[in-house]
């Protein structure tokens, strides 16, 4: 019925392009003027409330106010009776997306460009009109054929301020596209501003040099999760055309907390300024102060690919409160050369004292033991210690100069000369035999590796998550191996699943957080955690949810990052039966010791049965 009452006004309806929970978006044609159009009408359904109509006529009546190349023109709105429609421009050109679908990658300069007339409307609907967009997206800004890129979608946005519900129209939704929500969208946050806006922009911005967007390939909670506390690498380091300081740029417009970003829109269009004329933006090398989406694997000052970066002295952490010194590329590889040389020096002594000492003593025993006329002396081992001392000091100026590290050498200990030959030749005693110290042998070395017997028990005790068992597995095991005690220490460390989601869960007490379960999603406020019950508030309503009875999906949505090696084993083990299990054999890697035994573990557990249709 409302098709038939448009096209009665004088339009055509050619295709539908899209449609929402509240409007579907057509293509027309609008017959008076003989031009294509866009009308976003509300569903009926959305038009039966008077608050839906009330916010949807607002927004369109704001967007109409604004003035901007980089926004889609409003040309009329209609509101009879239950209908409801707006009438739009219809942007001619491919969006951002199939561009860089397309043809890969955008040159820098462009993106750039593109990003400063996006920033000027954004701008606008901020200062003049208070509007956050909630949903700025590639797949919806549109380059036409000026080459003008335009917001062509205002369906999810929305009129902020100070004490203003951003989430007030959602039914307890998150709404927007995944892999470009802020994290204070991602949490459900009510309040919103431009900084929102700011860090989907970086977002887009990353998408276009990178031909990524964040967190892709992701199932939807994954991805809500990783915008809140998970890292992605800075653009420079996927597309090497791409130079360091458009990184800071990224960097800064999607730091996790809001109040990290640019302070407002203006200081954003000075940083992309700054940039097209060749110059540093103000958004200096990031530090570790404050945490970003994107990950600081920026490269130190001095190095190759630094590119045009300024040389900034950073000041080391935990060490002082002095700015550390800049040393240079070259400066750490002579540094490195110098000692390979005293290693090569203390090798050469190590070497030749002990070919002297083989030598010395192959001849005491095949030739001068063996020599019927030689002087007798009841001393040959001491006389044989002092010619080894008389070598070793022989060669005493090729130890290594003072400052390198010195290997310990060992030494015969000193022996008294040998006494003068006898002047008499009295009767010759029979000979005694030569007694001496036998050297003990060498214990014969442990192993390395864990037994095979034993790794297959753990394998198996992982894919059960009996950590109890692993344990005893490893105390009980009779054999032998170098890496036994350190094996046990890391066994008696590895705390169980839930203790990990409820040490999470204990900070983020008074916060609101994502909840997908059987398929829904709904924000959640954490008001407590005591004995595996979280106490949460939902829609004004408590509720109470059992740590063990989430799934392993869920928990690892509720965990922080693994902070050592025991953490990663138990991340590994519930990820080995969650939807996320692939990610084992890349996670294994934070535990060396035990890796293969969780890879051999991952291909133990059954593959997760998928939910019925």
């Amino acid at each position: 019925m409302n098709n038939q009452q448009i096209e009665q006004r004088g339009f055509r309806l050619v295709e539908r392009l899209d449609e929402t929970s509240r409007t579907v978006v057509w293509k027309a044609i609008q017959n008076t003027l003989d031009r294509t159009v866009i009308i976003r009408v509300l569903k009926p359904e959305a038009a039966a409330n008077p608050s839906e109509v009330d916010h949807f006529l607002t927004i369109a009546r704001r967007f109409a106010r604004i003035k901007s190349d980089s926004l889609a023109a409003v040309f009329d709105i209609v509101s009879e009776g239950d209908l409801h429609y707006v009438v739009m421009e219809h942007v001619e050109g491919p969006t951002l997306e199939e561009l860089v679908t397309g043809r890969g990658p955008l040159a820098v300069e462009q993106i750039l460009r593109i990003a400063a007339s996006l920033v000027t409307s954004l701008e606008q609907m901020w200062n003049t009109a208070h509007i956050v967009h909630r949903n700025l997206k590639s797949a919806t800004i549109r380059m036409d054929p000026r080459g003008v890129a335009k917001i062509t979608d205002f369906g999810l946005a929305i009129v902020a301020g100070p004490g203003v519900d951003a989430t007030a129209m959602d039914d307890g939704h998150i709404v927007g596209t995944p892999c470009f929500l802020s994290p204070e969208q991602a949490q459900g946050t009510h309040m919103l501003n431009a900084q929102s806006d700011m860090y989907a922009l970086g977002a887009v911005l990353y998408h276009l040099s990178t031909g990524r967007v964040p967190f892709e390939e992701r199932e939807v909670f994954a991805i809500l999760a990783g915008h809140i506390k998970q890292q992605i690498p800075p653009p420079h380091r996927l597309n090497h055309a791409i130079p360091v300081t458009f990184s800071w740029f990224v960097h800064r417009l999607m730091m996790k907390n809001p109040n990290s970003r640019y302070a407002d829109w203006d200081d954003v269009l000075l940083d992309i300024r700054s940039m097209l004329a060749g110059s540093l933006p103000t958004c200096v090398r990031p530090d570790e102060e404050y945490l970003s989406t994107i990950a600081m694997d920026f490269p130190a000052a001095g190095d190759e690919d630094a590119g045009s970066a300024p040389r900034i002295r950073l000041n080391r952490k935990g060490k002082n409160d002095k700015i550390a010194a800049y040393q240079g590329k070259r400066l750490a590889e002579g540094h490195a050369q110098e000692i390979r040389r005293n290693d090569q020096a203390l090798q050469l002594v190590c070497w030749g004292v002990l070919a002297t000492w083989l030598v010395l003593v192959f001849w005491f025993r095949a030739v001068y033991q063996a020599d019927p006329n030689r002087p007798e002396t009841s001393r040959p081992l001491a006389q044989l210690s002092q010619a080894v001392t008389q070598i070793a000091e022989s060669i005493d100026d090729l130890k290594p100069q003072p400052g390198i590290e010195e290997l310990d050498v060992p030494q015969a200990p000193p022996a008294p000369p040998a006494p003068p030959a006898p002047v008499a030749t009295p009767p010759t005693p029979a000979p005694q035999p030569l007694v001496t110290n036998p050297v003990p042998e060498a214990a014969p070395a442990l192993p390395a590796g864990l037994p095979a017997a034993l790794r297959q028990g753990l394998a198996q005790a992982f894919a059960n998550a009996d950590f109890a068992t692993a344990r005893q597995l490893a105390k009980t095991s009779p054999e032998r191996f170098q890496e036994k005690q350190e094996l046990l220490t890391l066994l008696d460390q590895i705390p169980e699943p839930d203790a990990l989601v409820a040490d999470y869960l204990k900070t983020q007490i008074g916060k609101p957080l994502v909840f997908e379960h059987a398929g829904k999603q709904r924000t959640l406020i954490v008001r407590g955690v005591d004995n595996g019950v979280v106490h949460v508030e939902a829609n004004g309503r408590g509720a109470e949810l059992m740590i063990e009875k989430l799934s392993a999906d869920e928990k690892l949505g509720w965990m922080d990052k693994p902070k050592d090696a025991a953490q990663s084993v138990t991340y590994c083990v519930t990820l080995m039966r969650s939807s996320r299990r692939a990610e084992v054999y890349a996670r294994a890697a934070s535990c060396p010791l035990l890796a293969p035994v969780l890879i051999e573990a991952a291909g133990r557990v059954p593959a997760p049965t998928p939910p019925a249709e």
